[in-house]
């Protein structure tokens, strides 16, 4: 058994087909299509493949104590890149997401399910278009979205998990924020 677990955001439906029809857009006009084979989405945890049940159940234990948050806000806004492959959706840094994110790295960190190498800076992104992408195709794209404006506002109260089946990224699991108060205390001898 070995399956493959990706964590994330997924925007509302309005904003996803707002999205889709960029990367639609961008697919037809310069022949990249990677992109459509994954949902759009705002990575959180780079994917990790997860070989027993035992490893699964103490990840999806891990992600269940990362999501004592409050729901906030997110902004996504206009087209940056990551040179010379992908280019993206602008997801604005805010200590929120940030939090997030650290949180769902540090509950799953003792589990050592990526290489160390792979602890990345995070940077929010919502990907439009990567992996298949030449370099001068990556120009061409640029030059013609990096002026465009494109703005929308979401509110976040919970992260998913997908499972890649059936050649297919496929919803898996939602967690729902849970009130910051709610979060169970550390046992300690001296209290």
């Amino acid at each position: 058994m070995e399956n493959l677990f990706l964590v994330c955001i997924i925007p509302p439906v309005s904003i996803v087909e707002d999205i889709d029809l960029i990367r639609n857009d961008i697919s037809a006009k310069y022949n990249v299509h990677e992109s459509l084979k994954r949902p759009a989405h705002i990575t959180l945890y780079n994917p990790v493949k997860l070989s027993s049940a035992l490893q699964e159940q103490k990840f999806f234990d891990a992600l269940e104590r990362a999501c004592f948050m409050n729901t906030f806000e997110q902004v996504l806004k206009n087209f940056s890149a990551f040179a010379p492959h992908t280019i993206y959706i602008d997801v604005e840094k805010n200590d929120e997401i940030m939090k997030l994110q650290g949180q769902i790295k540090k509950e799953l960190k003792p589990l050592a399910l990526l290489p160390e190498k792979n602890n990345f800076k995070f940077t929010p992104h919502l990907t439009i278009a990567f992996k298949d992408v030449k370099p001068e195709t990556f120009e061409s794209i640029m030059n013609e979205y990096q002026e465009k404006q494109f703005k929308r506002t979401f509110t976040i109260n919970n992260f998913s998990v997908y499972k890649y089946m059936d050649k297919r990224w496929r919803p898996y699991k939602e967690f729902q924020f849970k009130h910051i108060e709610n979060k169970p205390k550390p046992l300690s001898l001296f209290d």
